[in-house]
């Protein structure tokens, strides 16, 4: 081309836990082996069935003209109401301050996009990729983020947030994600009111990404940003995606609270409006499904019930990996996530499928430089065929991976956990 087409910042881009999708389907093509995918929190993909009443639900509106046509740019107005009424709070919030996205995804790059360049939103580390990969290409530069702390249950690490808001002028936003990708998380209260604590004294405005606010294990207190806010200005994360589970729906929201209680906040507020005007709207047909699944008479049981499986595969893990030498594990406290610290982690090879395989393994390895627990990662899936996303693709310092507690069959299930304690093992021993 007669001009270079890549932004400066395009090696910012990142989004590992499909990128090594891409090294794991050649992996297994030139393996001829199946890999088990622990990479994404897709619940349908993992083999759970929709249930039948979804469909119809789905069946029924898809039938009526209304789905088919344009809605309003903030949202379907039902599905704004029934937003304020059952996840919201009309002491902060109000109708109008309801904007449905396409998916969370667009909704954090129109939250970043419509800051000022120079101005700069703390993010937690680990954190989801979306929103660290966001942050980064906004300002051009590495994302500026604050840690959590696998010795104290991954909780954030209080005075370090108040120390990178307090010394840095250009923080204006602190990002939560409660309950937490990819740690599986769910934050103390306290906690929760010392990082609103800190934002009012500073003067900054809150994002608590909230998608998974309805899967917290049995006994787990959530506090939701509506809750505990106050006067400070704030928007929360919501969606589709998988407490119904719809994730193909791409169907997201955010509620903006105190918009009126700064004026440049207001303003803001109003420019990521007129972005999405820009657009005309978000896809119609969940918003409009969306009060009729949530309200129908057997969601609540049909959540538990996926609840009681996920700290079931929780449980198990966690006991079978507490055992093995250089990992640390943390039960988590909701989702459907298990982190794995793998500690002192070296550079060695596992054993891989084939000749083919370890040679194309190599050649990868020789090329491009990775952190040690990606290198990791490519032998588990080159030795046992288990893909797994590292931690350090979640904007971490930290060597370890993710897995996810969706598989549905029981067996298999048990037979990924053994693969994956027998590589660590190995891989340690080399």
């Amino acid at each position: 081309m007669r001009q270079n087409l890549l932004r400066a910042d395009s090696a910012l881009l990142s989004y590992p836990i499909r990128e090594v999708v891409l090294i794991g389907k050649q992996l297994e093509q030139l393996g001829g082996f199946s890999m088990i995918w622990e990479n994404i929190g897709d619940p349908v993909s993992a083999g759970e069935s929709v249930p039948n009443w979804m469909k119809e639900i789905t069946q029924e509106y898809i039938a009526k003209d209304e789905s088919f046509a344009y809605t309003d740019s903030r949202g379907f107005i039902d599905a704004r109401r029934f937003v304020l009424d059952n996840f919201s709070n009309d002491k902060v919030c109000t109708i109008d301050d309801i904007l449905f996205f396409n998916g969370l995804g667009e909704a954090i790059n129109k939250i970043l996009n419509n800051l000022p360049r120079e101005v700069r939103v703390l993010v937690p580390s680990p954190t989801y990729p979306s929103h660290a990969t966001a942050e980064a290409m906004h300002a051009g530069c590495d994302f500026i983020s604050y840690s959590l702390n696998p010795e104290n249950d991954w909780e954030p690490d209080l005075e370090e947030i108040e120390n990178k808001v307090k010394y840095n002028d250009h923080v204006v936003a602190i990002l939560v994600i409660n309950p937490n990708n990819p740690t599986g998380s769910v934050y103390k209260r306290e906690t929760l009111e010392k990082i609103i604590d800190i934002a009012r004294r500073y003067d900054c405005f809150l994002i608590f990404d909230e998608i998974y606010h309805h899967m917290t294990f049995d006994g787990v207190e959530m506090t939701l940003l509506h809750e505990i806010i106050g006067d400070v200005p704030g928007l929360s994360l919501k969606g589709i995606s998988k407490d119904i589970p719809w994730p193909g729906s791409r169907c997201g929201w955010v509620e903006i609270y105190n918009a009126e209680k700064d004026e440049s906040f207001r303003d803001y507020i109003k420019m990521i409006l007129l972005a999405k005007m820009l657009e005309v709207c978000s896809t119609t047909l969940p918003q409009v499904i969306l009060p009729h699944l949530y309200s129908h008479p057997n969601y609540n049981n049909y959540l538990a019930s996926r609840l009681k499986k996920y700290e079931k595969r929780a449980n198990e893990a966690v006991d079978f990996f507490k055992n093995i030498p250089h990992v640390r594990v943390n039960k988590p406290k909701g989702v459907f996530y298990l982190v794995l610290e793998l500690l002192n982690l070296p550079r060695n090879q596992l054993s891989a499928k084939n000749k083919a395989v370890r040679l194309f393994l190599d050649d990868l390895l020789k090329q491009t430089k990775v952190s040690e627990d990606f290198q990791f990662s490519y032998e588990l899936m080159a030795s046992k065929g288990v893909c797994v996303v590292p931690l350090t693709g979640f904007g971490s310092t930290i060597n370890g991976f993710r897995m996810t507690l969706l598989q549905e069959n029981d067996t298999v299930f048990t037979q990924t956990l053994e693969k994956i304690g027998t590589a660590i093992s190995e891989y340690y021993q080399t």
